[in-house]
């Protein structure tokens, strides 16, 4: 699926690398993030420094195994890859001054530079007789473009009250950047040329449902993690987050099992 794999291999490999560096540092250091990130978010920040290091492991070892034909592992590959540059996005744009902040800084730039690389070397005249069963097809691209609406519609509705009284937020504010111009309109675009039945469309969807999984998933985490620091637990976000991330990797799982090539 890409143009040069071994290439290719040395760009995913970067981000995984300075990923799990950054995330073994949180694990060993657990008050690296206090003071320079918002607090209701510090609970879960060793779990999802946890999950950032099984992820990388995970990441290495697809990286290790793909072959030229690996199709799915390719996916799952930019989908992890993805997760990163959303992760690590977040912690670069809200400033998180602490000694790893080069690292977040390098995992953000080498995961995007990686994604693009990627991507650029798409042949869809390698895929034309790729094909997906259509009710799999329907289900996955109709839910990621009602996600792309819904939280389009939910972070533009959050961000008014902001410009009309002129006020910048401390925390968080990264979310509505890295949502609203790089997640919501992959998710939108991906499931407009899936309909199309375009291979593009088709392979980046299940992708994109991946990093949407890695997003939701922790603040289940967090919630979990709220009690050791002596924080209520908000029951109703925790099960929504655990069933909504449940539902966009079953869909990714789902329709990367089903592709088939005529």
């Amino acid at each position: 699926m890409v143009r040069n794999l071994r290439l290719a291999k040395v760009f995913w490999s970067v981000p995984a690398a300075c990923a799990l560096f950054a995330a073994l540092a949180g694990i060993l250091w657990r008050d690296i993030y206090a003071g320079v990130f918002a607090a209701e978010f510090l609970p879960g920040a060793f779990a999802q420094d946890l999950l950032t290091v099984a992820v990388c492991i995970f990441l290495f070892v697809l990286i290790a195994t793909s072959r030229e034909g690996d199709v799915r592992k390719q996916v799952v590959i930019i989908g992890l890859v993805g997760s990163l540059f959303y992760l690590y996005g977040i912690l670069t744009m809200e400033r998180v001054y602490n000694w790893c902040y080069l690292l977040y800084a390098a995992v953000f730039a080498s995961s995007f530079w990686s994604i693009v690389y990627s991507l650029s070397g798409f042949r869809s005249g390698m895929f034309s007789s790729l094909t997906v069963p259509r009710l799999v097809l329907k289900t996955s691209a109709v839910s990621s473009i009602i996600i792309s609406l819904a939280f389009t519609v939910l972070w533009s509705m959050a961000l008014v009250p902001l410009m009309r009284d002129h006020v910048r937020i401390e925390y968080l504010y990264s979310i509505y950047i890295l949502d609203l111009c790089f997640v919501m309109p992959a998710f939108f675009m991906a499931a407009l040329m899936s309909l199309r039945r375009i291979p593009f469309g088709i392979l980046m969807t299940p992708a994109i449902l991946i990093l949407g999984f890695f997003v939701i998933f922790p603040l289940g985490l967090n919630e979990l993690a709220k009690p050791s620091a002596g924080m209520a637990v908000n029951y109703v976000s925790m099960a929504f987050s655990f069933a909504f991330a449940a539902y966009m990797l079953a869909l990714a799982i789902v329709q990367l099992r089903s592709l088939r090539m005529e």
